[in-house]
């Protein structure tokens, strides 16, 4: 059992267990390598979830995700929910992730099409 008191609080706080943490990456890491939900069905995730911007909801919706993960282990492993801690070690993980998950739901993001500036037909080179 890897959950021991770490004295790194200035209180005593629960770690998270190191199998637990290797499970939210893997997670993490398998999401990342997984092929991406075609586009047409973004209208769709629009209008059922009442969400402006599906990048934005998929990645709430899965950083969501791995924190229910570690809580559902932790609360079956030890019957209690996260603690502040714990929580924040999550975030933690996730927030080394950041970066890749941005990328990949950017892949949803709608690209916003520039005009094109066409020379004045009336001014003569």
């Amino acid at each position: 059992m890897d959950n021991f008191l770490s004295e790194s609080c200035g209180r005593q706080c629960m770690t998270l267990d190191k199998d637990i943490k290797d499970m939210v990456k893997a997670a993490i890491e398998n999401d990342l390598a997984a092929p991406k939900v075609p586009k047409k069905r973004v209208p769709k995730l629009k209008c059922v979830w009442k969400c402006e911007h599906a990048y934005d909801f998929l990645y709430g919706h899965r950083v969501g995700y791995y924190k229910g993960l570690a809580e559902g282990l932790v609360l079956e492993r030890y019957r209690r929910q996260l603690t502040e801690h714990e929580d924040n070690e999550v975030f933690e993980i996730t927030e080394s992730h950041a970066r890749g998950l941005r990328k990949y739901f950017a892949y949803y993001k709608v690209k916003r099409r520039t005009r094109q500036i066409l020379p004045d037909p009336s001014h003569k080179q």
